[in-house]
């Protein structure tokens, strides 16, 4: 999903690795705030002359007509998953910028091959974009590839998670932990709970992806804490093979009949729905997380109670729109960690929801 590579425009990332010296000593050669050596502002110097970089980017952008290239590395995804609304709001938040030309590079990997993943890290080290925006699903060979970013003096975001610790410029996305504490209350808070089934996906051979690990502590956190004696019964099915799906359920809850309550951490609860519609249970709970077309259909359905939500394409609109702003400047974003708000749909507002969401997605923006 590439398009061909245009002239980089140089950054004061450039300027400081070319250097050897941090960014905040560029700001204070450009902007004349002295604390810097003679020997060390005439490098410096040097490298802007011999880049090219210019102080004043928007001007020189808009100029030259350069493209700013932001490569956006995230799984793979079919119309209608997580990811597709995803991307959705990165050709927006690119848009939105008026004071140059920002392209998007999206690298697509696949969710269940490390190798796959790698392969798209090293496509992108080699193409020197601007800046990064990825997502954690395999949380070493992210942090790896974070480590080689900073190494190569390229400023990179995370959106919907993030791993602390980093260097990264920008993150967007509601809190992965507390979203899924929120649906644990939602599953429990109404009754006693004695028993809840909580259903995974089978991904990676090596069981290295995990993406939803944190919005899952938060889920047993809240049940640990506030349902004493709760057993909590793990079921892992296939994404893509709804015949086995359906055999692993009826196999499970013919096993544990006196099962009511069902959460799955990751966006994809659609995936039980047709077992669900075909065991119709009058006093079962499901819970299940992000707004996307199929989880909706089975939220008004009454197969699933409530999703825990987020405005999807703003989250990553935001994402790339102020990494490339503060790119283009030169500085950091004013706020490092953005918090979304979460959203808690029911059948009841579903309906509102789903007809504002997309027309919030890309604000008028001019960075």
């Amino acid at each position: 999903m590439s398009e061909n590579n245009t002239e980089h425009i140089p950054t004061v990332y450039d300027v400081a690795k070319e250097a050897g010296v941090s960014r905040a000593t560029v700001d204070r050669v450009i902007f004349n705030r002295g604390g810097v050596s003679r020997q060390t502002e005439e490098k410096v110097n040097d490298v802007i002359r011999r880049l090219g970089y210019s102080p004043n980017p928007n001007a020189s952008m808009l100029a030259s007509r350069k493209q700013l290239t932001i490569a956006c590395l995230i799984p793979r995804f079919e119309q209608g998953d997580y990811w597709s609304v995803a991307c959705n709001g990165f050709t927006d938040g690119a848009k939105a910028i008026k004071t140059c030309v920002v392209r998007t590079d999206i690298h697509l990997f696949d969710p269940d091959d490390i190798s796959s993943f790698k392969e798209e890290c090293s496509k992108i080290l080699a193409s020197k974009p601007s800046g990064v925006i990825t997502n954690v699903v395999f949380a070493e060979e992210v942090e790896q590839f974070a480590r080689q970013l900073d190494g190569a003096g390229i400023p990179y975001a995370f959106v919907d998670q993030k791993i602390r610790g980093l260097n990264y410029s920008l993150y967007f996305g509601a809190d992965p932990y507390e979203a899924g504490y929120l649906g644990a209350y939602l599953l429990t808070h109404r009754m006693e709970v004695k028993d809840i089934a909580i259903v995974r996906l089978i991904r990676d051979s090596d069981h290295k992806a995990d993406p939803n690990k944190v919005r899952r502590q938060g889920v047993s956190d809240y049940i640990t804490r506030n349902c004493p004696g709760c057993r909590m019964h793990t079921i892992f099915i296939p994404p893509h093979n709804p015949g086995m799906t359906h055999k692993i359920l009826d196999t499970f809850f013919k096993e544990h009949q006196e099962i009511r309550h069902i959460i799955m951490a990751n966006s994809r609860v659609h995936l039980i729905a047709d077992y669900l519609r075909s065991n119709p249970c009058a006093d079962r709970h499901v819970v299940g997380f992000d707004n996307l077309d199929k989880n909706i259909a089975a939220l008004n359905e009454g197969l699933v109670e409530y999703l825990v939500t987020r405005n999807i394409p703003l989250q990553s609109f935001y994402t790339i729109s102020q990494l490339a702003s503060a790119i283009i400047n030169g500085k950091n974003p004013l706020e490092r960690d953005n918090l979304m708000h979460m959203d808690i749909l029911h059948r009841l507002n579903s309906g509102h929801y789903a007809e504002q969401i997309y027309k919030q997605s890309a604000p008028e923006k001019n960075f």
